[in-house]
C-alpha cells in the first residue's frame, strides 16, 4: 500500500491499482467502523496518482472558495507532492 496525504492510499492486487480513501461506515445500530472506501480502479500507478490528484483538487474546490492564484498554488504544491512518488 502507498499511503498518500488527505486520507488517500493506493493499494494493488499485483495486476492493478485501486485508489482508496479512509472513511467511517455507520451501521444501522449506530456503530462506526473505519474502512477504506474504493474511489477508482487503474491499470497503472501513474494513472492512480493522476486519480489522486483529481480527487484532491475536487475536494479542495468543493470545500474552499479560491481565486485563480490560489488554485495555481495548490496545483503546484500537489505536483511537488507527486514528484516524491516518481
Amino acid at each position: 500500500m502507498i499511503n498518500l496525504k488527505n486520507g488517500y492510499s493506493i493499494v494493488s492486487d499485483g495486476k492493478s491499482y485501486t485508489l482508496v480513501q479512509d472513511a467511517i461506515q455507520k451501521s444501522k445500530d449506530g456503530s462506526e467502523t473505519e474502512i477504506k472506501k474504493q474511489i477508482s480502479f487503474h491499470s497503472t500507478l501513474s494513472s492512480a496518482l493522476q486519480g489522486y490528484s483529481n480527487c484532491v483538487m475536487a475536494d479542495l474546490v468543493a470545500n474552499v472558495d479560491l481565486d485563480l492564484k490560489q488554485v495555481k498554488q495548490a496545483i503546484n504544491e500537489l505536483k511537488e507532492e507527486l514528484k516524491a512518488y516518481e
